[in-house]
């Protein structure tokens, strides 16, 4: 039996015994079911006459998005029209992307906009229809962007993320699609969407579409990232809320003071933890004082439970195990199979002292 064939039977045995994580992710590469990232381009003029056809209006001109906040999974256009002020089109076209799943999304703005919560707002009385197949809802556009002027590094920015995300948390719960599964950030073209633990299933699939391909001397940082994932907290059993599947700075539009969140393909009922975790994860980069600054924006609507403090430490690391499996492929693919150089005990260290900083203020 050679070493990997025996490192591929006790990572599934492993699985089987506490989650089945990856062995998902290996059924779902076996099925080819999870394709490329998802690079489909929408076709303008054929977006510009439907919309045009639809809804009444004349599109002047279109152009893609390149701000993060609004480029999402979705091709996601902005559409300047003759009379009115701009629109944003997203062109939903993977399997997850059902025009049920769509129409809730659209349902889901509904209930934020009734609870005058300040999100991107539909369009239209009717903001969902189909092009060849695939979902199209349209919402209005948000001039400006919080980040543009380095005012993401601010203090001030990330105690009103913060604010709005308690706000978010602390909104009653509902039916219909307001109870649907979210959280998570839709990786793969939407096949790894729902809760925040799919962001983990997409961190191993990433892992498993590689695994064949790395060189010997990578193989103890693959098994070491592995083990990250497969005993990574995926908050199951925490509190639950509405929540946002990829909450950080680069989810808000317009300007500090007035900042809209944008990107709710993603959201739905989840544990209400990771979101709060990653924008954690990302203002520690700004310094300990936006840490602090996103602690007491958050707690004036949310008190986080003592297993929520407990589980922390684990939690924040599910979406940057994502984005450290992400580099791993596409250093593997870059270079024929030869891993990436990170320290994995630095890393740990680094989010162990984290975590207890942030602890000690949300228990001070």
């Amino acid at each position: 039996m050679t070493k990997q064939g025996s490192f591929k039977r006790a990572v599934r045995k492993r699985a089987r015994e506490s989650g089945q994580r990856y062995t998902e992710a290996r059924a779902a590469m076996d099925q080819g079911t999870v394709p490329p990232p998802n690079d489909r381009r929408v076709e303008y003029a054929a977006l510009k006459a439907h919309l045009e056809s639809r809804y009444g209006i004349r599109v002047t001109s279109m152009a893609g998005i390149n701000f993060p906040s609004w480029r999402e999974r979705p091709c996601t256009v902005r559409v300047n029209r003759e009379d009115g002020s701009s629109w944003v089109a997203r062109v939903f076209s993977s399997p997850a992307d059902k025009v049920s799943r769509v129409e809730g999304d659209a349902d889901i703005l509904r209930f934020l906009a009734a609870h005058e919560f300040p999100a991107e707002r539909l369009a239209h009385d009717e903001p969902v229809s189909v092009l060849d197949g695939s979902g199209v809802i349209v919402t209005e556009f948000v001039e400006g962007h919080p980040t543009a002027d380095g005012r993401v590094e601010s203090p001030v920015v990330q105690y009103e993320l913060a604010d709005l995300l308690g706000r978010l948390h602390a909104l009653p719960a509902a039916d219909g699609a307001i109870a649907r599964d979210g959280g998570s950030y839709e990786h793969d073209g939407g096949f790894f969407f729902g809760r925040p633990k799919q962001d983990l299933a997409a961190a191993m699939s990433t892992l498993v579409s590689v695994e064949d391909a790395v060189a010997p001397e990578g193989r103890e940082r693959f098994e070491w990232l592995r083990d990250q994932v497969e005993n990574a907290d995926d908050a199951e059993g925490l509190p639950e809320a509405l929540t946002h599947g990829n909450y950080h700075a680069w989810a808000a539009v317009g300007k500090p003071g007035d900042i809209v969140i944008v990107g709710w393909a993603g959201a739905g009922r989840g544990p209400r933890l990771p979101a709060l975790a990653w924008l954690l994860r990302t203002a520690a980069e700004g310094g300990a004082d936006q840490v602090d600054e996103v602690v007491r924006g958050y707690r004036k609507h949310v008190q986080l439970t003592d297993e929520e403090l407990d589980r922390l430490p684990s939690v924040l690391n599910i979406k940057p195990l994502y984005l450290m499996c992400h580099d791993f492929r596409a250093h593997v693919l870059a270079t024929h199979g030869q891993a990436p150089e990170f320290d994995g005990t630095g890393w740990s260290v680094h989010t162990d002292q984290l975590a207890a900083n942030i602890i000690g203020a949300f228990r001070s």
